[in-house]
């Protein structure tokens, strides 16, 4: 059985060709014959058939993560079975689930099990954890990357459709780029950290490891949901600076800041990927980035490596013994720093943000080699700790400055493992990162992971290639007074379509030119769906069509009734901060039967 993304999955279910049952019973025999060193603990196939018949039994329609295979990180909490974060003596038998597994499990996903680790998330080379270590997809005597290693390669190999990570100084961007996978970063407290082994509570975020951006997307609107119950949940708003029609300025390192190690073959592929960020549509320069770049020093010394010693305790201080040789020298630096140490990394830190945010003045994005360079297991076995910092030069300072990010695969090295780029942005950026992440990867041709050979159009379906598909809600639908708009475009209706009941529908205010018409903007709480309508717009007059939006108007991604995610009219919260809400009308022509003056 191949790498399946999410599209294709579902399309299989959606034709009757497939079913939860049936996915396990393929499925299980590439589980069997797998690396066991990927897992610390997985299903039973017992399990995983009572789980498939479950959903056998669900609507599709209703779930829109429905049979999705996945694996999560051994840090995560999965109620009924152990957690160990790489450490037996640590090992607890979990009795609830982490809120990001309580999302998936209730949006229709199948876990299939928890993946190996860098112990207690400390290192970025997958070799520490006495599990064994995964071998790399593309070449085993090559380290697969950490700390979230297991999930790295489960993914690469085909054995889930995506899985879970946790960055905190690159732990989902490295091994996302030693195995050609996407590894997307959020912003912090974007994802709730509840129920997962923190390794620094302040900076870790939960990562996804995916085959295309489309997939990420689905994922996060699952995922995307503010916790109260963690006080490191945030409920920031997306932003965006930038379109696909644009050409965004991309910050790249000035060439006497790159470092490869001494990596000539390492080099030549970043050559390769800043030829593909130009010819995606991209303005890169390389300058002077020195903030960051101190920043990323700042990880491993003073009030961060603390946190890492807390979230240990007290463990390394009964039973120091339990844990491994490089990750207990690691962490037990940090009994030692003072609060004045603390606060004089703090007070650095804040010196050199304040300095970066001058820099994103004139940048939309950043891009970056992921990692200078790759070790082989035996070169790292010979010098562990410093083999491993010189890993995290372009990683380590990104969730200290709070941006968010997506490693993306660009190109393969001559001697054919996998390399890529790292494009990041400011915090609750994310959706234009991840736009821009999937021009990126469908410009490169890489694939992902061992099996899928491209990319579908960003996140565009394959079948749209020739059009792009639009949901209108408002006054584009047919028979009101702006979908003339679309008639006169070429546009093809296509079918009658529902959001999912996570948006809320306000009034905007007519103009000289305009009618008044709807502004859809997505909540966290649950609402109710409101009826619209899917239309296909050639691509060749989509640009036409874009001209004709005004603020606080937009296109964005919406995510449907079934799941799907589909390009649709969004509006920003701005925008409807002194207009009516309709919500709870139901929907536009609703509001518009029931209120006859607003009809003209």
């Amino acid at each position: 059985m191949p790498a399946i993304t999410l599209s294709e999955l579902r399309k299989q279910y959606q034709e009757k060709s497939l079913t939860p049952t049936i996915l396990i019973e393929t499925l299980w025999p590439k589980l069997e014959r797998a690396d066991p060193a990927i897992w610390i603990h997985r299903i039973s196939k017992e399990s995983l058939l009572e789980r498939a018949a479950e959903l056998d039994a669900q609507s599709l329609k209703e779930l829109p993560l429905y049979g999705i295979p996945f694996a999560v990180k051994d840090n995560m909490d999965v109620a009924g079975y152990p957690t160990s974060a790489g450490c037996p003596d640590f090992t607890y038998q979990a009795k609830t689930h982490a809120h990001v597994v309580e999302l998936l499990l209730s949006a229709g996903a199948i876990l299939i099990g928890k993946t190996n680790m860098d112990q207690f998330a400390t290192g970025l080379v997958g070799t520490r954890s006495p599990y064994g270590v995964p071998g790399n997809a593309f070449d085993p005597h090559f380290i697969p990357g950490g700390s979230s290693s297991g999930s790295a390669v489960a993914m690469a190999k085909g054995l889930v459709s995506f899985s879970l990570g946790t960055d905190t100084a690159g732990s989902g961007r490295v091994p996302a780029s030693f195995n050609n996978l996407l590894g997307y970063k959020p912003t912090r407290g974007k994802l709730s950290n509840r129920g997962i082994i923190p390794a620094c509570r302040t900076l870790d975020c939960v990562s996804v490891f995916a085959l295309q951006v489309k997939d990420i997307a689905e994922i996060l609107s699952v995922l995307e949901k503010w916790d109260p119950l963690d006080p490191f949940s945030r409920q920031g708003k997306d932003r965006a600076s930038c379109s696909l029609a644009d050409t965004p300025k991309v910050a790249l390192l000035s060439d006497d800041q790159l470092d490869f190690f001494g990596d000539s073959i390492a080099q030549k592929a970043y050559e390769k990927s800043v030829d593909v960020l130009t010819k995606s549509g991209l303005d890169p320069h390389p300058i002077d980035l020195s903030p960051f770049l101190e920043a990323a020093e700042l990880l491993y010394v003073g009030p961060w490596v603390a946190e890492r010693y807390l979230a240990t305790s007290p463990l390394i201080t009964e039973s120091p013994q339990s844990l491994l040789p490089e990750t207990r020298k690691i962490i037990s630096e940090g009994s030692e720093p003072s609060a004045r140490e603390a606060f004089l990394a703090e007070y650095k830190l804040a010196g050199l943000r304040r300095e970066a945010d001058k820099i994103w003045e004139s940048f939309d994005f950043m891009a970056l080699p992921t990692t200078g360079t790759i070790y082989s297991r035996e070169t790292i076995s010979n010098d562990p700790i410093e083999l491993n910092s010189k890993l995290g030069r372009y990683t380590n300072f990104m969730n200290l400055l709070d941006l968010c990010g997506c490693a993306v695969p660009t190109a393969f090295r001559e001697d054919g493992l996998p390399a890529g780029l790292t494009l990041f942005a400011p915090a609750f950026h994310d959706l234009n990162v991840l736009r821009w992440a999937g021009e990126i990867h469908r410009t490169a041709q890489t694939g992902a992971g061992l099996e899928l050979k491209f990319e579908p159009e960003s996140l565009v379906d394959s079948d749209q290639k020739e059009g792009m598909n639009l949901f209108v809600c408002g006054s584009h639908m047919s028979g009101l007074p702006l979908n003339k708009q679309l008639i006169e475009l070429g546009a093809e209706f296509l079918h009658e379509a529902e959001t999912a009941p996570h948006y809320r529908m306000f009034i905007l205010s007519p103009t000289e030119s305009l009618p008044i018409r709807p502004g859809l903007v997505r909540c966290r709480e649950e609402t109710v769906s409101l009826p619209g309508e899917l239309w296909k717009i050639p691509l060749k007059n989509l640009g036409a069509f874009m001209l004709k939006i005004r603020f606080p108007l937009g296109i964005s991604q919406v995510q449907l009734k079934n799941g799907e995610m589909e390009y649709g009219f969004c509006c920003d919260p701005s925008g409807v901060e002194s207009e009516s809400e309709i919500t709870d009308f139901g929907g536009w022509r609703s509001y518009l039967a029931r209120d006859k003056k607003n009809t003209r």
